[in-house]
């Protein structure tokens, strides 16, 4: 099935040296651009009404698709150094108003266009012909939903989450096929570090400005309803993804070897400071992601210092419950607002049973709602991008109650509702070859811990959909394909190959 979509050239020796794809292959990949650059003009059209916010929209796209073809390592790691912070930085330099525009969405497009090929699929290990499927399917779906809700050549209400939905897809697929290309081990370690780097620089960013405003100005950056809730957003705009952001990348830092004791000392305090802003964040996906980490360092650092797993996942498991212990009592006065007393405040069930019913299945009613849309266009979908606005009408119709706009609160649920069977089954496949990919040895601690981190993404993808921040999104995507690197060809992490090579 896979030669259908692309072939791989051999030299003298026999072994691959390029990959050359099947008409088939070229096809859908010049579709795949296009169709982003369709979105991007889509988007742009949207904000025409306001030239300097168009126009500033259109050089940061443009300007880094041209570094990204000049120089792609430098212009990933500056593009990713923002991943957490552009909403922030916006919202000072622009205002309020500014903030929500997608400039750190166009920055990342036009790295994943412009530091990509027009005619090659170019991951390896299996990842091609999903990530191709995923992305034409997308590139393919928005424009028909996008017109059919047309009237009198004004795009529909809800175009903007169609045309951001379906943008960010199309970059994360062609990001990913770029990092899981084969290339030199030394391309990959170099580029690999920089990318960490930059993103655990601004997870920290972030981390400092989420623990200013828990513990001295909770509106500094911040508006309702976070404010209300005492609930921190960094520099991210929202709760949820800055409580993932900063729960990722605090136990990856511990996981590397520091050079010295300064370096160890500050590693962790660091890691401190993006533990104390995921609990300020009270996102409650950020337990998951606390106990992923844990387990990954616990295995880790039990094969570093030669001690029994079971004495240092204890050792562990006392931090983090004295951690938690001092976290509760230092947000007494708010601890609705944590994660534990979010948790609690929504865990008052009669039985596991209607526990799971909840977790996994009803969601506040917006699991209802999506199967309700799966049932009226189960092949299909409803459209990338739509269930957001048509939850509360979908739900309105199933139980006769109104429910705020939100997501279906699952990665497969989501994806089924918005794309249907068609959408979803390339999703299972990319899921399928990440679980294999988990199961492979590894090759560094740090690799270990990133697993752990990728298996916590994974549950925490069951019962919630923090990928529709653009900044998790990438993230998720860049550590799925770490993890499918390293367990190909035992290289510590991706990287692109360099324009250079």
């Amino acid at each position: 099935m896979q030669m259908a979509w692309t072939g791989r050239r051999t030299n003298d020796a026999g072994s691959a040296d390029g990959v050359v794809n099947a008409p088939l292959g070229t096809f859908t990949r010049v579709l795949v651009k296009t169709s982003a650059l369709l979105a991007v003009a889509a988007g742009l059209w949207l904000v025409a009404a306001r030239p300097g916010v168009c126009a500033s929209l259109l050089v940061v796209f443009v300007g880094t698709a041209i570094a990204a073809r000049w120089r792609l390592v430098p212009t990933a790691a500056i593009v990713l150094l923002l991943a957490y912070v552009a909403y922030g930085l916006t919202h000072v330099i622009g205002g309020p108003a500014l903030a929500p525009m997608p400039y750190w969405l166009a920055a990342f497009a036009g790295l994943s266009l412009g530091g990509s090929s027009w005619t090659r699929w170019e991951a390896g290990g299996g990842w091609r012909v999903p990530l191709a499927w995923w992305a034409t399917g997308v590139a393919i779906a928005w424009p028909v939903f996008t017109v059919r809700g047309m009237r009198d050549l004004a795009l529909p209400p809800d175009a903007g989450l169609i045309i951001t939905t379906a943008l960010l897809q199309i970059a994360v697929a062609l990001w990913m096929d770029r990092l899981l290309a084969p290339q030199p081990r030394a391309s990959v370690d170099h580029a690999a570090g920089r990318w960490s780097g930059a993103l655990a620089a601004s997870a920290a960013v972030t981390a400092a400005a989420g623990l200013y405003q828990r513990f001295i100005d909770v509106t500094w950056l911040s508006a309702p309803p976070w404010t209300e809730l005492h609930r921190a957003v960094g520099l991210m705009g929202d709760a949820n993804p800055m409580g993932v952001a900063t729960a990722v990348w605090a136990p990856l830092i511990l996981a590397r070897k520091p050079r010295g004791t300064w370096e160890a000392v500050g590693g962790g305090l660091l890691a401190m400071t993006l533990w104390g802003a995921a609990w300020a964040s009270g996102a409650r996906t950020m337990l998951i992601l606390l106990a992923a980490g844990a387990a990954g360092l616990a295995i880790a650092w039990s094969r570093t210092l030669g001690y029994s797993l079971r004495r240092v996942a204890a050792t562990m498991v006392a931090a983090i419950a004295l951690a938690a212990a001092a976290g509760a009592v230092l947000n007494m006065e708010g601890a609705a607002g944590t994660p534990v007393g979010r948790l609690w405040a929504t865990s008052r069930w009669s039985s596991p049973g209607d526990a799971l019913y909840e977790i996994l299945w009803r969601r506040d009613g917006y699991g209802l709602a999506a199967v309700e849309a799966i049932k009226e266009h189960p092949v299909t979908g409803v459209g990338v991008g739509r269930f957001f606005g048509l939850s509360p009408t979908y739900h309105q119709r199933r139980t006769g109650r109104a429910i705020p706009p939100d997501n279906a609160q699952n990665l497969w649920r989501q994806t089924l509702v918005e794309q249907g069977a068609l959408g979803l089954l390339p999703i299972l496949w990319l899921s399928a070859l990440t679980i294999r990919s988990l199961l492979a040895p590894a090759a560094t601690h740090e690799d270990l811990v990133v697993r752990a981190l990728v298996a916590g993404l994974g549950l925490a993808l069951m019962v919630g959909y923090p990928v529709q921040d653009a900044g998790i999104a990438v993230t998720v995507g860049t550590l799925v394909a770490w993890v499918g690197r390293s367990s190909l060809d035992g290289s510590p992490a991706p990287g692109p190959r360099s324009p250079e090579a």
